[in-house]
């Protein structure tokens, strides 16, 4: 009776181990699935230099809104310009970053060293500097150093960046997935109490 007693929670024990094993290794091959997905991946958005992206700049702080504004982007290789508009529809700002020259045109006026300044504020640091690394964050790309997480389909789900010691984090809410490629349609960009969330209603990828 001992004996039986021995052999069957020698038998119980096996099993556990087993499928401890099993489920150890389920992990392993969904992390590596995960892996050679973002990949595949990061390696076709990667070639994408020339883009136009419509959709609606949130500003938030403490998660409260206090800003809504439609805005176009349109971005050739290494030059950036970024619309604003109001809800009419009527352009109120521009800024364009050519060879790393950041330009502000208004309807305020042409060139304005006080509202640079205050957009600066909103960006939550240089325009340049925001402007380019955004221009792999709005693709789903890291820049370089970057540390990152990824989702279940194989893309960016966290970027934690840094700029004079402040942490960046970035945040993928939802991405249009039935589209080739998967690109992002909602993004947070939080810095301490601020935010800026990412709307994106249109993709045009040239």
């Amino acid at each position: 009776m001992y004996r039986h007693i021995c052999f069957r929670l020698f038998g119980i024990a096996i099993f556990i181990c087993v499928s401890c094993v099993h489920h150890q290794n389920f992990s392993l091959h969904e992390d590596r699935l995960v892996a050679n997905m973002w990949n595949n991946h990061k390696e076709i958005i990667s070639r994408i230099l020339n883009y136009q992206v419509r959709g609606a700049i949130i500003y938030m702080i403490n998660n409260q809104r206090k800003v809504y504004v439609p805005f176009i982007w349109t971005q050739d290789h290494d030059n950036s310009h970024i619309k604003l508009f109001n809800v009419f529809g009527s352009t109120i700002i521009s800024i364009s970053v050519k060879n790393g020259v950041v330009s502000i045109l208004s309807i305020i006026s042409r060139q304005n060293n006080d509202l640079k300044n205050e957009i600066q504020k909103w960006f939550m640091m240089d325009i340049s500097y925001f402007l380019e690394q955004l221009q792999q964050w709005i693709i789903g790309l890291p820049n370089s150093g970057e540390e990152y997480n990824l989702n279940s389909i194989g893309c960016l789900s966290h970027i934690n960046s840094y700029y004079k010691k402040k942490k960046i984090s970035i945040y993928y809410r939802d991405y249009y997935a039935n589209s080739i490629p998967i690109l992002p349609k909602v993004l947070d960009i939080y810095c301490d109490q601020y935010c800026i969330r990412l709307v994106i209603n249109n993709w045009n990828i040239r």
